[in-house]
C-alpha cells in the first residue's frame, strides 16, 4: 500500500477543531517543509468529530491527532494501534491506513509534544534537517514523495524526561543579531528557537537572560504564551527563582517599590516574597519547571565570606520553605520544581558530614529535582550516590558548551569534542541523572553539531549511549548524511568527516580562547611543527571541499562547518606561528621574521572570515561571530590581545644556529669556547636509523657550510650547502660499519658545530610482545597499548576511541562502580629499562573531579607484583570549578591531569599494573622517567616509545 504525499498535488493535512493550537502551528510549518522540498504546499483543513462517518475523500490525507484529544483517532483504534502509545510520554505512531479509496497517513501523538514530534518525523523523512531555518540547511528538491507500510513506526519514549538548552552569554553576538533582525528578544525570534528545539526532539529551555526578561520582551508575556502553546517547558537558570528573570529585578526595585530595593532576603524578606508571588501568579498558568532557592545579586554569594556554613544552609532552607508555600498557594504543590546545586550551593547540599545535615538530607526538598552541574568545562563533579540515586524528584545536569568565567571564557564557536561529551553524559546517565539535561549553548550559533549529539543522546540513549563505544564516530557520519545528504559525493563526505573530527579534536586539546604562543613547545618532540602540519592539512582539505559544495548548500556548509572549522584552525595556527616566531627570535634566527609575517596574515584572515560571515545571505547572521576569541589572559575579554610579533635584526657576520630536531635542550652557533655539542639521541631508539640536525641562519647573508666526518657508517643527505634561512641535515647510520669515532662536524666560517651519535647496545632477543623500551631514560605508552587486560568484580576496561589528547582513552565499566581493593579490572603494561633504580611513573588521565565531596578519584598501582597502592588523582586542597584553585585551572585549560608516582624498577623487564578503583578515572597515557632526569617541556608529553609487537 502506497501513500502519496506529493505527486503533482499535495495531500491535505486534517486537524480536528479541538486540536492543540501549537500542533496546528507545527502542521503549518511541516506544510512549509513539503513546499521547500517539492515546490507544492499542502493545505490544512479542520474536521469535525464525525469526519470518519462522513468521509468521502478521494484524495490522500494526513490525519493528525493527539490521544485523549481526538474523537476521530479513537474511532480508528484497532486499525491504528493507539494503545501502544496511550499513557506514554512524548511518543507517536506513524502509520499508513487503507481507507478504501486512497491511503491515509495517520500521525498520532500520546500527548501534545508526541504529536509535534510525529509531524516533524515526516519532515525528517523528506530530508528536512532540524537546522533548516536556524542554519539554512536546504533539503534536496524532489518532485514526488511517497511512503509505504515499511515506513510505519512507533516511536520510543525519550530516555531523558526534559531535554534542552540555555541561551546564555548572549552578548555581543546573539544579542546584536536578534536586535538587528527581530527588534530584541521577541516572540518572533523565540518562534525560531522553539521550532529548532522541537525539531531536535527537545522540550525544555532556559531563555536568554543577560539583558532580557523572557516574560516581558514578547512584548509582554507573548514569549511565555508561545512556549506553552508549543509545549516547551520553560525554566530559569540557577539564580532566577520563582519564574522571575534576572533582569526584571532592576526594572521594579526601588526605595518606593512594593518589592523594596535590596536583593537581600535578610533585610528585604517581605519585598522578595511579594516579588516571587507575583512571578508565580503571572507565569504559573504555563508549563514550567520552577527554579527555587536563591543566590546573591548578579549571581554572587548570598551572605558575606564571614558567614558560617550553617548560617547559609539555614537561610536557604527558610527561603525554600517560603518559596514552596508560595508555589502551593499560587499554582499547586505538585508543580515541578528544581534547585540548581551550583557553585557554593553545592557546599550547602552536602553540609558537614557527621556534624550538620545539608540540603540533600532535608525533607523540605522532597519531590524537587536536584540540578547538578559539571565544572563548567565539561567534567563531572557531584553525582548521585547509590542511596540517593532514585530519590523522588530525580536529578538534572547542567552542562556547558559555552562558559563566561574563570579561568578563561569560551563563547565563540564550538570547542566541544563528541567523545568527551559522550563519556561525561553517559556517566551522568548511568549515575541516575535522567530527569533533566540542559546545556549552555551560548549564542546557539556554531554549537549546532555538539548540540545535535547532546539532544539525540538524551532522546535515544539506547542507540547512542553506553552500549555503543563508537557512538561519536557513528554519529558524525549520521550527522553529515542528515545535513548534506546525497548531494555530496562519498569523497566529499570523507573530507567533511576529516575536518569535523580534526578541528574539534584540536579544539578539545586546547580551546581557541585558551591558546597562547607558549602552549605547544616550538621544538621539543617537534610538537609545534607537528600541530602546524595537522592544521595546514585540515585547511587544505577544507579548501578542497569548499569548491565541491553545491551552491544551494553553501550557506549551510559555511555556518555548520566552514566558519567554526576555519576560524578555529586559524587561531590554532596563529598561536603556533607566534610560538615559533618568539622562539626563533630569541635565538636570533632570521627565519623568525618569516613566522612574524605569516602570523600577520592569520590575523588578517581572522578579520576577513568574520566579515564574510556578516555578509552571508545579505547579512542574515550579522554579528554572530563577534565574540572575542584570541589572546585571553583572564576570563574577561578586556585583556585580550593578538600575539606580539618579534622581528630579528640579522647579525653582521656569518652565524649558523643549530639544534637536534625534536630536542631543543641545546642550541649552539658552534663557538668552540662554549663547549656545547649536539647529541642525536634519536639513534637510541631501536627502530631508528636516522636523525636530523636543524640549522638556522642568524646573519644577513647566506652561509656556506660543509660536513666533516671520517666514520664510514655515518651518511648524510647532503655534505655541504648554502644556508639561506633554515635547512635540515638528515643523518643516517649503518651500525654494522660504524667506526669508533661516532661524531661529525658542521663547519662554516663562523664556527664548528660538533655533533655526536650515541648508539645503544643490542636488546635482549626474547622480549615479550608489547614491551616498551626506554630511550634516554624515558618511556611513553599510549593507554590502549597495554600488554594484558584483566576483568574483575564484574567490570572491565574499555577503549574510548580517539578520546585522548594523543590517541584514545581507557576507562573501567560499569562507570558508576567502586571496585573492591585488588578486585577491580586491571591493565598491565610491560617495559624494559637499561638500569635499575628509582623512576617516576606519570599517568596522563582525563580531567577528573571528586564525584562526591567526601570521596576521592583513585586508581591502584602495582609494580612487578608488589602490593597495590591506592593513588588519588586529586590533591587534598583541590576545589573543582573554583578559579582560585590553580590545579583545577591548569587541568581544564590543558585538558589533562598528570599524576606522579615513584617506584623502583629493576634492570630489564618490568610490569606496571593499573587497577580501577573509583569512578572518574580515565587513562590516556603513561610516561616512565628516571628519577633524576628532567622531562623536556611539552604540552602533549613525549611521543610513544618503541615497543615489541
Amino acid at each position: 500500500m502506497e501513500f502519496c504525499l506529493v505527486n503533482g498535488e499535495a495531500a491535505t493535512f486534517l486537524l480536528e477543531e479541538e486540536c492543540y493550537s501549537g500542533v496546528a502551528k507545527i502542521a503549518e510549518k511541516v506544510c512549509g517543509d513539503v513546499e521547500l522540498v517539492t515546490g507544492i504546499r499542502p493545505v490544512t483543513r479542520r474536521i469535525s468529530k464525525t469526519y470518519l462517518d462522513e468521509q468521502k475523500e478521494s484524495e490522500y490525507v494526513v490525519l493528525v491527532g493527539t490521544v485523549g484529544k481526538s474523537s476521530v483517532l479513537e474511532k480508528l483504534n484497532g486499525r491504528v494501534p493507539l494503545d501502544k502509545i496511550r499513557g506514554k510520554r512524548e511518543s507517536f505512531l506513524f502509520q499508513i491506513v487503507d481507507n478504501g479509496t486512497k491511503a491515509t497517513l495517520v500521525i498520532a501523538g500520546s500527548d501534545k509534544r508526541g504529536t509535534i514530534y510525529g509531524l516533524f518525523h515526516l519532515s525528517e523523512y523528506m530530508g528536512v534537517s532540524p537546522w533548516v531555518h536556524f542554519s539554512d540547511v536546504l533539503p534536496e528538491k524532489r518532485k514526488k514523495l511517497t511512503l509505504t507500510e515499511k515506513d510505519n513506526m512507533i516511536s520510543r519514549e525519550p530516555s531523558v524526561k526534559y531535554r534542552g538548552f540555555f541561551i546564555n552569554d548572549e552578548w555581543p553576538a546573539f544579542g546584536s543579531w536578534t536586535f538587528e533582525h527581530f527588534g530584541g528578544f521577541t516572540e518572533e525570534m523565540y518562534d525560531l528557537i522553539f521550532e529548532t528545539l522541537l525539531r531536535l526532539k527537545g522540550n525544555y529551555l532556559w531563555p536568554a537572560m543577560w539583558t532580557s526578561s523572557f516574560s516581558l520582551d514578547g512584548p509582554g508575556d507573548a514569549n511565555a504564551r508561545l512556549a506553552d502553546e508549543y509545549g516547551i517547558v520553560m525554566s530559569n537558570s540557577h539564580h532566577e527563582p520563582c519564574l522571575r528573570h534576572s533582569e526584571e529585578w532592576d526594572l521594579v526595585r526601588g526605595e518606593d517599590s512594593v518589592y523594596g530595593n535590596e536583593w537581600n532576603y535578610v533585610t528585604n524578606r517581605e519585598g522578595l516574597l511579594r516579588y516571587w508571588r507575583d512571578g508565580l501568579q503571572r507565569n504559573g498558568k504555563f508549563e514550567n519547571i520552577i527554579t527555587i532557592g536563591m543566590r546573591g545579586e548578579r549571581d554572587s554569594m548570598m551572605l558575606g565570606s564571614d558567614a558560617t556554613l550553617k548560617q547559609n544552609i539555614d537561610l536557604l532552607k527558610d527561603i525554600i520553605t517560603e518559596q514552596r508555600k508560595l508555589i502551593a498557594e499560587c499554582i499547586n504543590s505538585d508543580a515541578p520544581q528544581m534547585i540548581a546545586l551550583y557553585k557554593e550551593v553545592e557546599a550547602y547540599f552536602y553540609g558537614n558530614e557527621g556534624m550538620m545535615d545539608g540540603l540533600k538530607d532535608w525533607d523540605g526538598l522532597d519531590g524537587v529535582t536536584f540540578m547538578l552541574c559539571e565544572d563548567n568545562f565539561g567534567n563531572m563533579r557531584t553525582l548521585p550516590t547509590a542511596e540517593l540515586k532514585n530519590r523522588k524528584g530525580g536529578w538534572g545536569m547542567y552542562y556547558h558548551f559555552d562558559y563566561h568565567g574563570g579561568p578563561i571564557s569560551y563563547e565563540w564557536v564550538n570547542s566541544s569534542y563528541l567523545p568527551k561529551i559522550w563519556d561525561q553524559m553517559t556517566e551522568a546517565y548511568e549515575f541516575g541523572i535522567r530527569d533533566i539535561w540542559v546545556v549552555n549553548v551560548g549564542d546557539l550559533k556554531f554549537q549546532e553539531y555538539p548540540l545535535s549529539f547532546f539532544m539525540d543522546l538524551a532522546y535515544d540513549y539506547d542507540k547512542w549511549g553506553i552500549s555503543n563505544y563508537n557512538a561519536p564516530e557513528e554519529y558524525l557520519k549520521y550527522w553529515i548524511d542528515r545535513e548534506f545528504g546525497s548531494r555530496l559525493e562519498h569523497q566529499a563526505k570523507q573530507k567533511l568527516e576529516t575536518i569535523m573530527k580534526g578541528y574539534t579534536r584540536l579544539s578539545h586539546n586546547r580551546k581557541a580562547e585558551a591558546m597562547a604562543p607558549e602552549t605547544y613547545h616550538p621544538v621539543h618532540y617537534c610538537e609545534a611543527e607537528r600541530m602546524l602540519k595537522q592544521v595546514k592539512e585540515l585547511e587544505r582539505c577544507l579548501a578542497a571541499l569548499e569548491v565541491q559544495i553545491p551552491n544551494e548548500l553553501f550557506p549551510a556548509f559555511f555556518e555548520l562547518v566552514y566558519y567554526p572549522a576555519k576560524g578555529s584552525l586559524n587561531v590554532q595556527k596563529l598561536n603556533l606561528l607566534a610560538g615559533m616566531n618568539h622562539y626563533y627570535a630569541k635565538q636570533g634566527a632570521v627565519i623568525a621574521n618569516d613566522y612574524a609575517n605569516e602570523l600577520k596574515k592569520c590575523i588578517e584572515a581572522d578579520n576577513r572570515l568574520t566579515k564574510q560571515l556578516n555578509a552571508l545571505l545579505g547579512g542574515k547572521w550579522n554579528g554572530m561571530g563577534a565574540s572575542e576569541h584570541i589572546g585571553f589572559r583572564n576570563w574577561n575579554e578586556e585583556e585580550c590581545q593578538y600575539p606580539v610579533r618579534m622581528y630579528v635584526e640579522p647579525a653582521n657576520k656569518a652565524r649558523i644556529l643549530s639544534y637536534v630536531k625534536g630536542d631543543g635542550e641545546v642550541v649552539t652557533a658552534g663557538g668552540d669556547w662554549t663547549g656545547k655539542k649536539l647529541v642525536l639521541k634519536q639513534f637510541l631508539r631501536p627502530d631508528t636509523d636516522n636523525g636530523t640536525v636543524v640549522i638556522l641562519n642568524g646573519g644577513r647573508e647566506p652561509v656556506e657550510y660543509e660536513i666533516q666526518c671520517d666514520n664510514p657508517g655515518i651518511f648524510f643527505d647532503k655534505k655541504s650547502g648554502r644556508l639561506e634561512t633554515r635547512d635540515e641535515i638528515t643523518v643516517s647510520i649503518d651500525k654494522n660499519s660504524m667506526g669508533e669515532n661516532k661524531t661529525f662536524v658542521i663547519h662554516y666560517r663562523g664556527g664548528n658545530i660538533h655533533c655526536e651519535i650515541p648508539v645503544r647496545q643490542q636488546l635482549p632477543e626474547k622480549l615479550k610482545e608489547m614491551t616498551f623500551v626506554e630511550t634516554d631514560g624515558i618511556i611513553a605508552i599510549e593507554a590502549e597499548h597495554y600488554a594484558e587486560a584483566e576483568s574483575g568484580d564484574g567490570g572491565k576496561f574499555e577503549k574510548i576511541p580517539e578520546y585522548g589528547k594523543t590517541l584514545s582513552g581507557m576507562k573501567a565499566y560499569p562507570c558508576d562502580r567502586t571496585f573492591a581493593e585488588n578486585e577491580g579490572p586491571k591493565l598491565i603494561y610491560r617495559i624494559y629499562v637499561e638500569e635499575e633504580g628509582n623512576y617516576r611513573i606519570l599517568l596522563y588521565t582525563a580531567p577528573a573531579n571528586p564525584l562526591n565531596q567526601w570521596d576521592r578519584v583513585e586508581f591502584g598501582l602495582s609494580v612487578n607484583g608488589r602490593e597495590t597502592r591506592q593513588i588519588p588523582l586529586i590533591p587534598e586542597h583541590y576545589i573543582s570549578g573554583e578559579p582560585s584553585c590553580q590545579e583545577w585551572c591548569e587541568m581544564v585549560l590543558n585538558q589533562i591531569r598528570i599524576v606522579e608516582c615513584k617506584d623502583y624498577l629493576r634492570q630489564g623487564e618490568n610490569e606496571i599494573q593499573i587497577q580501577a578503583v573509583k569512578p572518574g578515572f580515565l587513562l590516556e597515557k603513561l610516561v616512565i622517567v628516571k628519577a633524576e632526569k628532567k622531562l623536556p617541556e611539552s604540552y602533549l608529553g613525549p611521543e610513544e616509545s618503541y615497543y615489541i609487537y
